[in-house]
């Protein structure tokens, strides 16, 4: 039974079991798509900055760091290899001169492709075990808890 399961369990204690399952899921898939990958030279977190880049075209650093809720510099290390891997391209930013603007080379390009096939099989296999009703569900709840979480804090 879990603390789901008990009726006189706090919401709040119950958003916590939920957050609990959530880091655990998201290191589950963390490992799923760092093994999924392996072969291709592209860890999680090499996929995710190119995933940013395929949905929001040309960025700068800072920006993908601000959309991915991350810092600076922990993004342009995983910039800096996937510029070291070929993937990615820089060119100087017209609008600041302090930053350059990255995005996909071809080369990027096509092995995100195959990055997308071979996730779409797993998301395929994995959503067996979910109803739409419970994936609809998950996707409403974790937008509005991201949503809090991005939301200034009330001061106490």
């Amino acid at each position: 039974m879990s603390i789901l399961d008990e009726p006189m369990a706090s919401k709040s204690k119950q958003l916590e079991s939920v957050i609990r399952d959530l880091r655990l899921c998201f290191n589950l898939l963390r490992t799923l798509g760092d093994d999924l990958h392996r072969d291709l030279g592209v860890n999680t977190s090499m996929r995710s900055v190119m995933e940013s880049l395929v949905r929001g075209g040309e960025q700068t650093v800072p920006g993908i760091a601000r959309s991915r809720g991350v810092s600076r510099q922990h993004i342009q290390v995983i910039a800096n290899r996937l510029s070291r891997a070929k993937l990615i391209e820089s060119r100087d930013n017209p609008a600041d001169r302090r930053t350059f603007l990255v995005s996909l080379n071809r080369r990027g390009q096509r092995l995100f492709g195959e990055i997308q096939k071979r996730e779409a099989r797993e998301f395929e296999r994995l959503s067996r075990v979910l109803s739409g009703h419970e994936v609809q569900a998950t996707a409403t709840t974790l937008q509005k808890l991201s949503a809090a979480l991005k939301s200034p804090k009330p001061t106490e």
